[in-house]
């Protein structure tokens, strides 16, 4: 059973890979792809906290007490679940990534609209300094 978790674990992890990978490649200016590769993601994240919870019933155990049918399984268990690990740490690596890409983006966007709506306000301000300055007419000789 405990085998079973690990392999479905890791394929989800492996789906998850993909996701990321596409995520990190996809043209950001395209809100709909991202989008739908995100609800994707969660869907996966969903069964993978599901297996999560059916695995803890082991997390007590203390794995060199546990009874295996062979030698061959115990080892084939534990590079499955080394698989799994080493393949979540990548995971979170590439999200963090992608997420401090995508920060900076906004931040880039965000100064970029700053700047445009700073000289707004500069080119507003001047009309309006140029509409209210003292006019040269003459009313007097009319």
């Amino acid at each position: 059973a405990l085998l079973g978790h690990f392999a479905t674990r890791l394929d989800l992890l492996r789906r998850l890979q993909t996701l990321s990978q596409t995520q990190a490649g996809a043209d950001q200016a395209d809100v709909n792809a991202t989008l739908k590769v995100l609800a994707h993601k969660q869907s996966l994240l969903d069964e993978l906290a599901q297996v999560g919870q059916q695995m803890q019933t082991y997390m007590g155990d203390d794995p060199d007490a546990r009874v295996w049918r062979s030698e061959d399984r115990r080892q084939q268990c534990r590079q499955v679940a080394d698989e799994g690990n080493r393949l979540l740490q990548e995971l979170v690596a590439r999200d963090q990534a992608t997420l401090e890409a995508a920060t900076q983006q906004r931040d880039a966007v965000a100064a970029q609209l700053q700047a445009g709506q700073d000289s707004t306000l500069a080119r507003t301000a001047y009309m309006a300094d140029a509409v209210l300055q003292p006019s040269h007419l003459d009313i007097q000789d009319l």
